[in-house]
């Protein structure tokens, strides 16, 4: 593949103003854009959180960690966003060392690697990842000298088992976790209707 023109700069074929154009990463935090302008306030943040039935503090904390951590990155300009403020349309820029790379460096759904993940730390038939499991893959995606994507890594896989806590003791499904990447789970669990 060769590489893009722009390189850092907004993934290729995507726009968050170009409906059915947006990666799976894009897709996974449009849930958070309610107004869909392609920007995530942190009040946007917080209120999606509280919709997904998180309580007020880890609602708070979310916000504070995710636009603390990504505003400047996703901002796509030298001067950092007052308002810690996170563009749609770069958010490919805040992918972070040390996680599973089912989203690719653009953004964009690895199944294999999805698949590979699952048949690596879950047991048989690989439908589903419990607590340790969880805790096992975060320790073998792990990489040297990366404390801040080892936090990240954490935050989010914690974030996803509280998100989709197994009542039945069997862990988190697969399909479950797939439609987290995809952020399709959170319209069914808040109820809101997804973006037309």
């Amino acid at each position: 593949m060769v590489a893009p023109v722009d390189g850092p700069s907004p993934a290729p074929r995507t726009g968050f103003d170009e409906k059915g154009k947006n990666t799976a990463l894009q897709s996974h935090v449009a849930f958070f854009d309610p107004d869909d302008d392609g920007i995530i306030w942190p009040s946007d943040t917080y209120n999606g959180f509280r919709d997904l039935k998180f309580n007020i503090v880890l609602s708070i904390a979310a916000m504070c960690i995710i636009h603390g951590a990504f505003s400047y990155v996703t901002w796509g300009s030298i001067i950092p966003d007052p308002y810690f403020r996170l563009k749609i349309r770069h958010m490919h820029r805040a992918k972070h060392g040390s996680d599973t790379e089912v989203y690719t460096t653009v953004g964009d759904f690895d199944e294999d690697k999805f698949f590979y993940i699952f048949d690596m730390y879950s047991s048989d038939p690989h439908t589903h990842l419990t607590f340790s499991q969880g805790v096992r893959m975060l320790h073998g995606n792990m990489n040297p000298f990366d404390p801040f994507g080892w936090f990240a890594a954490i935050f989010e896989w914690f974030a996803t088992y509280l998100l989709l806590y197994p009542l039945d003791k069997r862990g988190m499904a697969k399909d479950d976790v797939k439609a987290v990447y995809d952020g399709s789970i959170f319209y069914r669990i808040s109820g809101r209707a997804p973006k037309a």
